[in-house]
């Protein structure tokens, strides 16, 4: 029984330090996962191959990860989500602690489409109707451009009765035509023209207009519009005048400060096949002066129109203005 006993305690002895061997032959692998901008990568999956097998760790959220691997060649694999994947040895007398694994990114392709399609340029900015002009106390044409809230500058240096001055986007056009110009018509009538006083345009011609008669206006912005040519580059005001009146009969008066007085009256008919109107427009007022202004406008403005056809009209417009003033000052 001896000679068994001995084999036994030789075997146990010889497999003692084979296992502790084994046991003690692994080193810890640590390192951390960056990009070429030394930016921490976090979620990294990493992967190291030995003989033993695989083992996996994930990066921290400083791009750090640290495994137990055996004292041997080691294939240390870096992957994740649109990272390129990177491999590397690590042979078995290289050091293992606080390596340094600089990874890039792959974008994914993006397949989008761009359409580009083209429309005609609808030049108005603004429309004004008919509803301000017939709620509002007019005493001068100035006041009429005041409600169009476009950048337009209007008024005059003598107390109303002289032809209005415009200035626009830190424009001076004068009477309407230098800098290019703000071309103004009323039923498709330029108001102001090259032959006019100043040689570049008056638009005195608006004293004869009556805000109760406006239907509506477009403004359009410059510069020098194909459509209208002179006097466009800053713009166009384009007046529309009624043709009828909803109601047969219209009356106003109207007073203010500084002796000012104004009376609309109108008669509009219901026609078949037509339509027609006839309306007076008379004004007075002193100003805001130590000379009282004395300012008199008189307006009589007309339309009869005829329709023929669907497709066809014929019309006669009549529009009379007096105007008449002492300069202030």
């Amino acid at each position: 029984m001896k000679p068994v006993i001995t084999l036994i305690l030789a075997t146990l002895l010889n497999f003692y330090p084979q296992t502790a061997a084994r046991a003690q032959a692994q080193r810890a692998l640590s390192g951390t996962v960056v990009t070429g901008r030394n930016e921490a990568v976090a979620g990294a999956t990493i992967t190291v191959r030995s003989s033993a097998g695989e083992l996996t760790a994930t990066s921290d959220g400083e791009g750090n990860f640290k495994l137990a691997v055996p004292v041997e060649a080691l294939i240390v694999k870096i992957t994740g989500k649109n990272i390129v994947t990177l491999e590397r040895k690590v042979d078995a007398r290289e050091l293992t602690g606080h390596l340094r694994f600089e990874i890039s990114y792959i974008i994914p392709p993006v397949h989008d489409s761009l359409v580009i399609s083209a429309s005609q340029l609808d030049p108005v900015i603004d429309r004004r109707n008919d509803t301000i002009y017939r709620d509002t106390l007019f005493s001068r044409d100035d006041q009429v451009f005041h409600t169009l809230d476009a950048g337009i500058n209007a008024g005059q240096h003598e107390g109303g009765g002289k032809s209005l001055e415009i200035r626009r986007f830190g424009f001076n056009l004068d009477h309407g035509g230098v800098n290019g110009g703000l071309k103004v018509l009323v039923d498709n009538v330029q108001q102001n023209q090259g032959t006019q006083g100043h040689g570049q345009g008056y638009l005195g011609q608006l004293k004869s207009l009556t805000p109760e008669l406006v239907e509506d206006v477009d403004i359009l912005n410059g510069p020098f519009s194909a459509e209208y040519g002179d006097f466009s580059g800053l713009g166009v005001v384009h007046i529309r005048l009624k043709e009828s009146l909803p109601d047969q009969i219209t009356a106003r008066f109207q007073g203010g400060s500084f002796g000012t007085f104004r009376t609309f009256l109108a008669y509009s008919p219901a026609l078949k096949s037509g339509d027609a109107l006839v309306a007076y427009e008379g004004s007075r007022t002193d100003g805001p002066f130590e000379n009282p202004l004395n300012y008199k406008r008189d307006n009589v403005t007309g339309n009869y129109t005829r329709r023929l056809n669907e497709n066809q009209q014929l019309g006669f417009k009549f529009n009379f203005g007096r105007n008449d003033f002492f300069s202030s000052g």
